[in-house]
């Protein structure tokens, strides 16, 4: 008897280690695939529900905007927000272009260039957007005066065409790697008290700085198209803001020597409380900062710059 209870009693403690030691260290949040027929489409997504979430407890939402030829998974799998939100307290949304079964030109946002085949085909990916946010809400406790997008490139764009043609749907954009495409500049009308945070890199082939044909010399897989310049872009959410219009220039200090440093831009004294600021990686081409460039032609990465922790930062601090 003495032996047995000395064996139960050592199994007990070995289960308890075993326990212990493959227990993660945090938990992690879930995810949650999503479709809804969209003016006859069907379209879908990727919601990722913090660890924290409660059904009692709303919590904000980021909607992550992929580029050309992307997914909302692969923006998942290779930006990190997910560690965020799960420490923080957010949902994000990882939302796909339309594409028919076995096409691929249709994987694009309809971004108000007019080039592409999702503006040939007039999907309506802003209403898209405005009603997964509204299924959202539907399925979980969302707080919904706290709803941010951000995207890039292609989905950069489509960013800024929802801050210029939605009103009361987000409380801030943050695009990356785009400008306003040039057709929708003059109709743009950002609401007010709308948080702006933009990152664009001063070499980028495929989004000129300083604004013209999207992709001018790079033929292969170009959406075409025209945008206008960073400058005006940003100055577009400056002025619905009503901060003032001269930036204080901040220098970054350079981590890494790899040919590229960071300027900050902050426009201050904004109405109703709002942050409006901009970031150009001099150097820097057309990738997700510090990610590497998908392509060759993308041209130069920087190590100076973590958008993912600035776009975090800068709605959930």
């Amino acid at each position: 008897m003495y032996q047995r209870k000395v064996l139960i009693t050592l199994m007990l403690a070995l289960a308890a280690l075993l326990s212990a030691c493959t227990r993660p260290n945090r938990e992690v949040g879930k995810d949650i695939l999503f479709s809804l027929e969209v003016d006859g489409r069907t379209r879908t997504w990727i919601l990722h529900v913090p660890a924290v979430a409660d059904a009692n407890k709303p919590l904000p939402l980021l909607v992550v905007l992929h580029g050309t030829y992307g997914t909302g998974g692969k923006m998942q799998r290779a930006l990190g927000f997910d560690v965020y939100a799960d420490r923080r307290g957010f949902y994000v949304a990882y939302p796909d272009a339309y594409q028919k079964p076995g096409e691929r030109d249709t994987a694009r946002w309809n971004d108000g260039r007019g080039t592409l085949e999702s503006s040939l085909q007039e999907i309506d990916d802003v209403q898209f957007i405005v009603e997964m946010i509204a299924e959202i809400e539907r399925t979980v406790a969302l707080d919904a005066v706290r709803v941010y997008v951000t995207g890039a490139s292609n989905g950069g764009m489509m960013t800024y065409r929802l801050g210029c043609q939605t009103s009361g749907v987000f409380a801030g954009i943050a695009p990356v790697i785009a400008n306003i495409p040039e057709p929708i500049f003059n109709a743009c009308t950002p609401q007010a008290a709308l948080a702006f945070v933009a990152i664009n890199g001063s070499a980028d082939p495929f989004i000129p700085l300083e604004g013209g044909e999207v992709c001018e010399n790079v033929r292969f897989g170009c959406e075409g198209g025209w945008v206008i310049s960073q400058a005006q872009s940003v100055r577009k959410f400056v002025e619905s803001n009503a901060c003032q219009t001269d930036p204080l220039v901040t220098l970054l200090p350079v981590l890494e020597q790899d040919g590229t440093s960071v300027e900050q831009q902050t426009f201050p004294n904004c109405q109703h409380g709002v942050q409006v600021m901009a970031y150009i990686v001099q150097g820097g081409g057309h990738t997700w900062p510090p990610l590497p460039s998908q392509i060759q032609a993308s041209g130069p990465r920087t190590k100076n710059l973590d958008a993912t922790r600035i776009i975090v930062d800068f709605f959930f601090p």
